[in-house]
């Protein structure tokens, strides 16, 4: 199935989004700071429905299906990120890398909201919006604490 631009964005962003979902998994399987252990799982779950609910609407609304993930490119981000952590700090490895991955989330949503979307996944693009930036804004202040 051939997607317009607006359909690409959105199946673009859900897919970065199932990935940030795998990384916070991962993440939390990594850190030995409760309290960042903490909000990243509370992020982690809400996102998690956040997805969900967008997922769900683009399908019903706009039939778009989800991508398969690139496990290639996932397993090479996955390595990547051990083997700097063999040479840094691993907290410090994990908390700039989410931050970039909260970054590059940001700029995904921000280019699907230009696009006319129907009103409730306009909606969700907001709501998203606002995790991700308020996500960001925990991060920063978790780097800035270390």
């Amino acid at each position: 199935m051939l997607l317009n631009e607006a359909q690409a964005a959105l199946s673009e962003l859900i897919e970065a989004l199932h990935e940030s979902l795998d990384d916070y998994q991962d993440n939390l399987q990594r850190l030995h700071h409760s309290e960042i252990a903490q909000e990243f799982n509370g992020a982690m779950n809400h996102r998690g429905q956040l997805v969900e609910r967008l997922e769900q609407d683009a399908h019903q609304q706009l039939n778009l299906r989800p991508r398969a993930a690139d496990t290639d490119r996932e397993d090479f981000h996955h390595i990547w990120s051990k083997i700097k952590s063999l040479v840094m700090d691993e907290q410090h490895i994990l908390l700039q890398e989410r931050a970039e991955q909260e970054r590059q989330l940001l700029a995904f949503t921000a280019r699907c909201q230009s696009y006319d979307y129907p009103e409730s996944i306009r909606q969700q693009l907001d709501q998203l919006h606002d995790h991700l930036f308020d996500q960001l804004e925990q991060i920063k202040q978790f780097q800035h604490n270390e």
